[in-house]
C-alpha cells in the first residue's frame, strides 16, 4: 500500500548538547505522606474526614475509644491523689522538724516519696499526651501535616490496631521524579544537573528541575543508576505513578552524532522502529533501531541505519497502524 503525504528525510549528524533522556516516574516524597493510627488498640467512634478531603495540620481525622487510655487516666488520678497526700505529709514533717519535734529522717523519706510520685504523674501525663487523648478514654487522631486524605481505612465501631494506619494523608505538592540512567550514560549524570521532565499524560507539559540524588550503586537487575529530580515548580496535575521521561542537560555540547527525529520513531513490540522507503517514497518497510540520548527534538541513533539513509520523518504512527493491520508492504 502506498502512503501519500508522509515526508522523508535522511540520517544526519547533529550536536545534541550532551543531553540524556531516560524513562521516569512521578513519586510522592516519603516525607510528604503521613500514616495516622492509634498507638494503642481501640474502637473507632468517629470518622471526621472523607476520602479526598483537604486537611490542615493538626486537624481532627477521627476518634478512637481505648481502654488503655481509660486505664492511664485512672492511674494519673490515683497518682495525683497520692502525690497530694505525700505533699501534705512533707509539709507536716518539715513543720515538726523546725519545731524540734520530728526527726530529720522522716523529712528525707517524705521528700523522696514526693519526688517519686511527681515523676509518676509526669510520666503518665506524657504517655497520655503521646496517645493524643481527648476526653476520658478517647484518642484523637490528628493530621501531622497539611495535605489531602488519600486513604480512610476505618468504619464506625471497627477495631483499630496499633500496627495499622487508619488514615493516610499526603501533600500532593511535594513530589519528585525518579529515573533510571543506563550504565553507558552515567558519566553524564551528577547532582545539580539541570533536567526537563515530560509526561505521557500531558505531552505539552515540560517541567524544569535538577538532580538532587544519584544512587551510590547500580541496580543489579536493570544495570541502571537510580536518580531523583526535584522540580522547580511542581504542576497541580502531577500524580504519583505518572510515567514520562527525564531529559538531563549536560555532557559534551559540540559532539556530533547520528540522529533521528523523535517524530520518526514508533515503538513496535517494545523495539524503537523507523520506516524506510522502498521503491519510492510512498511505500515503506519497518526498520528496528537502537537509540541513545535525546535532545533538541532528536534521538541519538546508535545502530540500525547509516548516515545518509532515507526514512520517514512524519507519519510514524500511521505507518505503525498499517503495519499492525497487515496493510504495510502490500501493493495497491
Amino acid at each position: 500500500m502506498r502512503f501519500a503525504g508522509i515526508r522523508t528525510g535522511q540520517i544526519e549528524r547533529r550536536a545534541l548538547g550532551g543531553g540524556v533522556a531516560i524513562p521516569a516516574e512521578v513519586q510522592f516524597e516519603p516525607s510528604s505522606t503521613a500514616q495516622v493510627g492509634p498507638l494503642v488498640p481501640g474502637r473507632i467512634t468517629r470518622v471526621a474526614v472523607v476520602l479526598g478531603q483537604r486537611v490542615a495540620r493538626n486537624e481532627l481525622l477521627g476518634v478512637v475509644a481505648s481502654s488503655d487510655v481509660s486505664s492511664a487516666r485512672a492511674r494519673l488520678g490515683q497518682a495525683r491523689a497520692r502525690l497530694a497526700a505525700a505533699e501534705a505529709t512533707l509539709r507536716r514533717q518539715r513543720a515538726l522538724s523546725t519545731e524540734g519535734i520530728g526527726a530529720q529522717r522522716a523529712v528525707i523519706e517524705a521528700e523522696a516519696l514526693v519526688a517519686e510520685l511527681r515523676a509518676e504523674v509526669e510520666g503518665t501525663q506524657r504517655q497520655l499526651a503521646l496517645f493524643g487523648s481527648g476526653t476520658a478514654g478517647e484518642l484523637q487522631l490528628r493530621s501531622p501535616i497539611e495535605g489531602v486524605v488519600v486513604a480512610v481505612q476505618a468504619a464506625l465501631g471497627e477495631t483499630a490496631s496499633a500496627d495499622r494506619a487508619v488514615f493516610v494523608v499526603t501533600d500532593p505538592t511535594r513530589v519528585w521524579v525518579r529515573g533510571d540512567v543506563p550504565e553507558l550514560e552515567i558519566a553524564h549524570v551528577q547532582v545539580g544537573s539541570a533536567a526537563i521532565v515530560r509526561l505521557h499524560a500531558f505531552p505539552d507539559l515540560a517541567l524544569t528541575g535538577a538532580i538532587v540524588y544519584v544512587a551510590p550503586a547500580l541496580d543489579e537487575r536493570t544495570r541502571s543508576l537510580p536518580i531523583r529530580v526535584s522540580l522547580t515548580r511542581p504542576d497541580a496535575r502531577l500524580r504519583s505513578g505518572l510515567f514520562g521521561s527525564v531529559e538531563i542537560v549536560g555532557g559534551v555540547p559540540d559532539e556530533r552524532v547520528l540522529v533521528v527525529p523523535i517524530d520518526a520513531v514508533a515503538m513496535v513490540e517494545g523495539q524503537p522502529t523507523v520506516f524506510v522507503p522502498v521503491g519510492g517514497t510512498s511505500t515503506f518497510r519497518p526498520q528496528a533501531i537502537e537509540l541513545g540520548r535525546r535532545g533538541g527534538g532528536f534521538y541519538e541513533l546508535r545502530s540500525g541505519l547509516a548516515e545518509g539513509a532515507a526514512l520517514a520523518v512524519s507519519g510514524a504512527f500511521t505507518l505503525k497502524s498499517a503495519l499492525q493491520s497487515g496493510e504495510l508492504g502490500e501493493a495497491d
